[in-house]
Order: C-alpha cells, then structure tokens, then sequence
C-alpha cells in the first residue's frame, strides 16, 4: 500500500513530549513549561511560535539539549553540535551537563499580536505639514535606478518594468498550469487525505429502538419543531431560488438599501474594497500571498533543532492550571511548531463538499467546529458557490452533491491543507463535511442575491403594465435604472410609474406573454460573522452519522 504524506506535518516541526515539567513562575497563574522529546518534521527554530492544541500559541525562551534517554547505537548520529562521532564519544557527550542550543532573540522572535487594533481616527483626513510636504518632493526628485541595455534613452527608460515586478510574472509562470489546474491538484492532494482521517471511524448498521413507553420522554419536541422549519425553509429555497415578497408596509428603497443592481453578474464591476464592516480592520493581509508562501517555503530549514534531536523547550507564559494537569502517560501531548504569519487572523475559504452520512439542512452562519490541520475552533462560516469569476453567490444553505466554499475569520495557513468539518448533534461531534484550504483572500466577494417578482397587467406589443413588484410610486423612481428580466428570457426597463400604488408601465425587447413573471435581481456583498473560538470541551464525543454508532476520544 502506498505509504501517503500529510504535507502540513511534513512542513511542520512537531513534538511528542517525552517529560513535562513546570520551571520559574512568572505569577501564580503564569509559569513556564518545560517539554522533552524528539523533533519531528522539520527544524524548530527558537524565534518561532509554538502552537498548543486546545489552549493556544505562545513563545519559546530557549532550546536545551539534555541526555538523549534513547541513544541509537550502532550506528553514526549528527548530535545539536552538527559533527559526526562515534558511539562512545557520543555517550560521554550526552553524560556532561545540559548545553543550551538557543535562545530567543527578541528582534527576530515571531510576535504574539494575532489581530490589528483598529484606530478609529485612521480615516480622517489631515492637512499635511511642512515637513512632510519637503519629504514628498524630495522623494519625487530622487532618481529611480533601473537595468537598461546601453543607448536606451529616457524616453525609452520609462516604459521599461521594473525588475521586481519581472520577477513576480517570473514567479506565476514558473508554477505553471491554469487556475483550474491548480485547484484540481490542490483539492487532489487534501482529498487523500481527509478521506484517510474520516474512513478511521467505523459505520454501525444495528440501531437500538427504546420501550414505547420510554419514547416520548426521550425525544425534544420543541427542537423537532425548530428542525422542521429548517426543512421548510430548504425546501422552499430549492424551489424558488433567491425570491423575495416584497413587504407593504415597509418601503422596498428603506428594506433593500443595501442592494445594488447589475447588468452582468460575470462581468459588473465591484470594488473589493467599498464599504467594508469594521472587523476588516483587525484582520491581516498579503500583498502577494503565492510570493510569500514561496519565501516561508524555502527558509523553513535555515536555522534551529534538527528532526531527531532530544530537546528541551522552555515555553513562556503557559497558565498554571493547564500545566499541573498535564500527564504524558494518559492523554499524549503534542506540540506543533507554527511557520511565519500562521498566527494571524484573516479571511479563510475552505472548498467543502458534504458527507453522504448527514442529510439534515446546514445554514449559513451556523456553528460549526473546523479542524484544518493542527487546530481546531468553532466558527459560523457562509457558504458561496465555487466558481471562476471575481463575484461569487452566496448560498443560504449548504447544498449537497456539489462543491461549496466556507469563508470565515481564521488564523492563517498555507495549502494544501485538509479540513474537516464538524456539527453538534444530540450531544455529539458529527462529521457533515471534508475539504481543503482554498486561500486567504479577504478580497473574495460573496454576493447575496434577491429577487423581486411582478406579473403583467396590461400587454400592448412591447410594453406593459406591471404589479406586485412595487406597492408605492417612491419606490418605482428609486429601482427605475434596475434593468428587468423575465423567466422566458426577454429583457427590459422602468419606462415611468402608473399611479400612486405600485403599477408601472415597462418596455421590453419583444413582446410579453401573460403567463411571464417579471424579475428584478438585487445584490449586495455579505461577510462572515467573527465567531473564532479555540476553547472546546475536551474529551469530546464524534459520531460518524449515525446516532447510534459514536467513539470517545481522549
């Protein structure tokens, strides 16, 4: 059987700790902790952080090399000293003192700052001082340097691009291949192993009825009436899609003020960055996202303890009450070392697709628990559909049998990387969906759409009176530049509003039938909620589908 690699534990330096023990105290409820054991992965470097499954990330003081309990003999081993000996020589070493390997350097140290204070006075304009008007034409009047075969002129100069910028172009055609491709081999990678993780849990076909008399008293009738709106609902919704009944007693400019319309959903302009909510402001964002991930890649082996080295790390800042209930013997603690940036928030979309286990509806902005490669938290994503273009509709549900993406706010991390997806149910952690990372892209625009319906009054040849769209003249005025469209597929415009109660006459590119509907999309731009949350009870119960059929994990 092919033996399969997790990449994000292969690209990641991680530690089975072998001894814990609690060093200096800080305060009574901050000390430091002291875990034992073999590097695995890659290279852990002192500055970087370390993640601790369930409880957070946090700095290491330094690294130590102490006794190695498990001495490979018979054969050469590279000791933290990075020179070749022999066994005997290698023993002698490993009786002497504890030799310190590293030690943070606070200028390098990766900070510990995951979200950015907004400044509620960064958007104020200010006029500028004479100091910083003789700063701006200085820098206007430096010269800029650029490579240029000999004999070009000035003229000629100007139109050259810079290196850096050939260097980018250089850097997206050397990964080859088109934007499907790179999807398709992402999702291929993670694919193997999320299904790797989800086939460990074993299906039961025997379902335990209980006494008729024991029935009602188990069952909740008043989340069975909750469950059954839900269904309704996605009912309701895959049968008449984005539809909306416009409200008469509010007026329709006041309840979709925050709708626009457009001529093409493909190809319409929308700035990404136009009236974005305030949490936008705490989050983190690449300028070049593949560049940096290229940059991390490469420098992941510069410095640090080697995989297969006995080491010590002094972890600063661990609480007391999580320290004195460690116990290695029972429950294994792992320690996963964090590559640059993976501490910070953003906006993460994940490509999911539903397991065949789970048929109940999953609503946007409904918790659900997110393990994507070493952490684990609880957030409310919204789903979109998984497409090409620069706009991307929202969905109100999580469809079956199709690709969906799931965007919320998230630490960072690099793809491929699997996810699984998580739902309580009945007191159990049920598996409903499997997938990978897409990106870290807060410019990905998920767009709600609605639409308004009308019904032809009045038809002469390609005009038309219509009603029910609209119940006041106001509100005709404030759409008339909204271009319409029917379900048989002619399009048309607002010519002028009939009366004072919601009639108006339109004007169509051919002629109408009476049984046509007229429609009106509106669309507007939705982000996720911020609902991180790390903290989840622990042991935990995870049921693979079926209620009966549940394992407990330590």
């Amino acid at each position: 059987q092919k033996h399969l690699h997790v990449q994000f534990r292969d690209t990641h330096p991680h530690i089975v700790a072998e001894k814990v023990e609690i060093g200096s105290t800080d305060t009574e409820d901050i000390c430091v902790l002291k875990v034992s054991g073999y590097v695995r992965g890659r290279n852990l470097s002192v500055n970087r952080l370390i993640h601790i499954p369930g409880l957070g990330d946090f700095q290491v003081l330094q690294i130590d090399s102490p006794k190695d309990p498990c001495p490979v003999k018979g054969h050469h081993k590279t000791t933290p000293s990075d020179h070749m000996i022999t066994d005997d020589q290698y023993i002698e070493e490993m009786d002497e003192e504890v030799k310190i390997l590293e030690i943070a350097d606070p200028t390098k140290q990766e900070s510990l700052v995951s979200e950015v204070v907004p400044d509620p006075m960064e958007g104020e304009q200010t006029w500028p001082t004479q100091e910083e008007l003789e700063e701006a034409e200085t820098a206007a009047k430096k010269p800029v340097l650029k490579k240029v075969p000999q004999g070009t002129s000035e003229y000629q100069a100007a139109w050259i691009i810079d290196s850096e910028c050939d260097d980018n172009e250089e850097e997206e055609m050397s990964d080859g291949g088109s934007f499907d491709d790179v999807e398709e081999n992402t999702f291929s990678e993670s694919e193997e192993e999320t299904s790797s993780l989800a086939n460990t849990i074993v299906d039961s076909e025997s379902v335990t009825v209980p006494d008729e008399d024991q029935y009602d008293s188990q069952m909740d009738f008043e989340e069975e009436k909750k469950q059954l709106e839900v269904l309704k609902a996605e009912k309701e919704y895959r049968m008449f899609p984005d539809e909306v009944d416009t409200p008469i007693n509010i007026p329709a400019r006041t309840r979709f003020a925050k709708y626009r319309g457009l001529r093409s959903f493909r190809s319409s302009p929308w700035d990404p960055k136009e009236n974005l909510p305030l949490d936008y402001a705490r989050i983190f964002q690449f300028e070049n996202f593949r560049r940096t991930k290229k940059r991390v890649m490469l420098a992941i082996d510069d410095e640090g303890a080697m995989p297969g080295w006995y080491v010590t790390l002094h972890i600063s800042r661990v609480p007391r009450t999580y320290a004195e209930t460690i116990d290695v013997k029972s429950s294994p603690l792992v320690l996963y070392g964090l590559l640059p940036h993976e501490n910070k928030m953003s906006v993460m979309n994940f490509v999911l697709k539903r397991t065949p286990h789970y048929s109940l509806p999953i609503k946007s902005k409904e918790e659900l628990i997110f393990q994507s490669g070493v952490r684990r938290y609880t957030v409310c994503p919204i789903f979109s559909q998984h497409t090409l273009g620069d706009k991307h509709k929202y969905e109100r549900f999580f469809q079956h049998n199709t690709s969906t993406v799931a965007t919320v706010y998230a630490p960072i991390a690099y793809p491929p990387l699997p996810v699984l997806v998580f739902k309580y149910h009945e007191g159990t952690q049920v598996l409903v969906a499997t997938g990978t990372l897409l990106s870290p892209n807060p410019n990905r625009i998920v767009c709600k759409k609605i639409i308004l319906s009308g019904h032809p009054y009045k038809i002469h040849k390609r005009s038309a009176v219509i009603r029910y769209m609209f119940f006041n003249r106001d509100d005709i005025n404030w759409f008339k530049p909204v271009e319409l469209r029917t379900k048989h597929g002619c399009k048309g415009n607002i010519k002028e509003p009939l009366g004072t109660h919601g009639h108006m006459k339109c004007v169509f590119d051919k002629q109408l039938k009476a049984h046509d509907t007229v429609l009106m999309p509106l669309y507007k731009r939705v982000f996720p909620k911020w609902s991180y949350n790390m903290s989840l009870p622990h042991p935990f119960i995870w049921n693979h589908g079926n209620e009966e059929d549940s394992m407990t994990c330590e």
